[in-house]
């Protein structure tokens, strides 16, 4: 049986789309609130060592690798109804920054850019859905609009 937490969710999809290497972020899962640390937090210490006192407390938000990004691209690429369209990224991908490619192109169709942007926010939520399933947990979403599409 899952444990039901009262979580901010979107404060919880924020931290698993942030690909910032200066935070990480931790799920307090007594209270459900997702703690953020970086480098220049001022009880970072305090912090830290609380975390690592009550290991089974806290859960890392893992940061999704970029090869999961560029699938997750590919992906959407392959949903893409406009075949000049579709075949622009598909050549984009093989560059050096595939996805400011892709964002640039995308950007002469903003239909499509919308389209990429609830791809990724409902990939996020199942990925999360399933992160915290596996962790026997689930989120009371009443408040938040993580639950409302």
């Amino acid at each position: 049986m899952l444990h039901k937490l009262n979580i901010d969710l979107d404060y919880l999809l924020f931290a698993w789309q942030d690909d910032s290497q200066q935070s990480s972020y931790y799920l307090d899962t007594d209270t459900g609130s997702v703690v953020l640390v970086t480098r220049d937090l001022d009880d970072l210490d305090e912090l830290r060592q609380e975390i690592e006192l009550q290991p089974a407390r806290f859960l890392y938000v893992p940061k999704l690798s970029d090869d999961q990004k560029l699938l997750d691209l590919t992906d959407f690429i392959f949903t893409v109804p406009d075949q000049k369209l579709k075949a622009m990224m598909e050549v984009a991908c093989e560059g050096r920054d595939p996805f400011g490619a892709c964002r640039t192109i995308m950007g002469q169709h903003p239909e499509e850019l919308a389209r990429w942007k609830t791809w990724q926010q409902d990939a996020a939520k199942e990925r999360v859905r399933k992160w915290l399933a596996a962790h026997d947990l689930c989120a009371d979403s009443a408040g938040d609009s993580y639950g409302k599409d």
